[in-house]
């Protein structure tokens, strides 16, 4: 699990599907799960939409998110 709560994010781009990054330098992207849900890395809830990290492929609830 990741030890923040809260995932900060600037920088962000995007519309349809919006994309930022934290302050350690990782790329988020808003994602969708197609076939099967996902388990928040943060709470552990199972989850169909949330933001995925491109550098470590982490995937958490958009309540788990703030950004500018």
């Amino acid at each position: 699990m990741i030890s923040q709560k809260i995932v900060r994010l600037h920088d962000i781009q995007g519309i349809a599907r919006k994309r930022g990054t934290d302050e350690h330098g990782n790329a988020w992207i808003e994602d969708e799960c197609n076939d099967e849900s996902m388990t928040c890395e943060i709470c552990g809830a199972e989850i169909w939409s949330g933001w995925t990290c491109l550098d470590g492929g982490e995937f958490v609830c958009a309540e788990h998110v703030e950004y500018e």
